[in-house]
């Protein structure tokens, strides 16, 4: 965790505490405490989004997202002091609340995202509608629906009752498209999300005060969300501007759920107007059996899509990472290197001798010993690696965020030591391979690139003998290719 990050948390510990102790002393003094900790959120937002702007290599259309995100800053370091200047008026609250939401808005739509085909783009359109239906059903219920009832229209009213949400539905959705369009994969726009999502909880709150004419209550609740959103706004440009450096861990991909969890609060609604109505009959039994038929359907078809994403990244003899998989997770560790300043390797590995294997005994054989195989490289590889199966007999191994390069060698020479012998088909069959190690400095090699040097170092180590041996890229060898 870098300096930056830990300035923040220190930010948001101290925030809250003073907060806290301004709470006790009754719900102005707390407020008024609030507004300048969103102040000194703004200015160390404003700061990080101007230098996240401006990081080296950035994409156009994202250096000018996070110029937006800036004047979303800018807004929130201003707010206070407009209030104050204009006699601290709700309503100016409200309207540059709206423009730090706008604002928000334009930069999730200029972030530039994954390239999909036409087909996945309308899926996630669909998929982003639905995130936005179960949301504008929330924000009927908390704010619009009973300030329409009441038709109690007013400026104090209209801006945090109708306008604020609608620019919050348009935020959500914006949000949701993100998400869903892979930039959960961007750790900064993962965080700029969250504290999106966030800040949409803060709104509701705030929405459903001014629909109840308990706007001067200030509950602690919806200034938390706010406090809580614009710290993960502000993770999200210093996240670009210094980004923290992590061992890989297995990415569980929770954003696929969105829809489920929209449809989850849109029947959570049914409920319990049903309930507060208390007609169980007919409108109580019938929303619950709704939801209930709806969670047997959405858990059936989570566990369809789950098998289906499983099968299309793995190997399915040997349950090893496939060749999708395996140049996606290099591409994405190279990338991750170069702004991290960390290392990066590929092992490329051939079995010795299996076509003799396959000859001798059979192709049932033969898919025996890549199993056993398959087993020994997995409890050779550490859990932050990537084992994987390319094809036949050839395995990979992708290495991210390593310190030195030599990590990459301890684990060649721990498969060295690791394989032995197996029994396959009554006879001791011997169980050796060949492995080529290739490593990219900090930005420096493409994943074909890092692939063609460890495939070189993989046939200069085939060509020491037929036990077990690895051989790390060197220049001389594209040398001895070339003649």
């Amino acid at each position: 965790m870098s300096a930056a990050h830990l300035g923040l948390a220190l930010l948001y510990a101290v925030v809250l505490v003073a907060s806290g102790v301004a709470l006790g002393t009754g719900t102005d003094a707390y407020a008024k405490v609030v507004e300048v900790g969103r102040a000194l959120f703004g200015v160390a937002g404003l700061t990080a989004a101007v230098l996240a702007s401006r990081v080296t290599g950035l994409l156009p259309r994202a250096r000018q997202a996070w110029r937006a995100v800036a004047v979303s800053f800018a807004v929130l370091m201003v707010t206070p002091a407009l209030a104050l200047i204009t006699d601290a008026s709700g309503t100016v609250r409200d309207i540059t609340h709206v423009a730090f939401v706008g604002a928000l808005l334009v930069a999730l739509q200029l972030f530039p995202l994954a390239e999909t085909s036409g087909r996945e783009r309308w899926k996630t359109r669909l998929d982003a509608a639905v995130v936005l239906v179960g949301g504008s059903m929330l924000m009927w219920f908390l704010s619009f629906g009973p300030l329409a009832e009441r038709q109690t229209w007013s400026a104090g009213t209209v801006v945090p009752g109708v306008v604020l949400p609608l620019v919050d539905q348009a935020l959500l959705f914006s949000v949701a498209r993100a998400l869903l369009r892979g930039a959960s994969a961007q750790r900064a726009l993962r965080w700029l999300a969250a504290g999106a999502l966030v800040l949409f909880a803060g709104d509701a709150v705030h929405g459903y005060l001014h629909s109840h004419d308990l706007a001067s209550l200030h509950t602690p609740w919806q200034f938390l969300a706010w406090l809580t959103a614009d710290a993960l706004l502000v993770a999200a440009a210093v996240e670009q501007w210094r980004p923290s450096v992590r061992r890989p861990r297995r990415s569980y991909n929770l954003v696929r759920y969105l829809p489920f969890a929209a449809v989850a609060v849109a029947h959570g609604l049914m409920l319990w107007a049903a309930i507060d109505e208390g007609t169980l009959f007919p409108w109580g039994g019938l929303a619950l059996g709704g939801t209930v038929i709806s969670a047997i359907v959405l858990t059936r078809q989570t566990i369809v899509q789950r098998e289906s994403d499983e099968r299309a990244v793995t190997d399915g003899l040997t349950g090893l990472a496939n060749r999708a998989r395996f140049r996606e997770t290099s591409n994405r560790a190279l990338a991750r290197g170069a702004r991290t300043g960390r290392y990066s390797a590929v092992l490329v590995i051939d079995l010795n001798g299996f076509k003799e294997v396959n000859d001798s005994l059979g192709h049932k054989s033969g898919d025996l010993v890549l199993v056993e195989f398959a087993k020994a490289l997995r409890s050779c590889v550490p859990a932050w690696g990537l084992p994987c199966r390319l094809g036949g007999d050839e395995f990979a191994v992708v290495l991210p965020d390593l310190e030195f390069p030599e990590q990459a060698y301890d684990v060649a020479g721990a498969l060295a030591s690791t394989l032995a012998p197996v029994i396959v088909g009554g006879r001791l069959t011997p169980l050796a391979a060949s492995v080529g190690i290739a490593v990219s400095a900090p930005g420096e090699l493409t994943h074909d690139v890092i692939v063609h040097r460890a495939d070189l170092a993989m046939y200069r180590a085939k060509r020491l003998g037929p036990q077990t041996r690895w051989a790390v890229w060197q220049e001389s060898f594209e040398l001895r290719t070339a003649a």
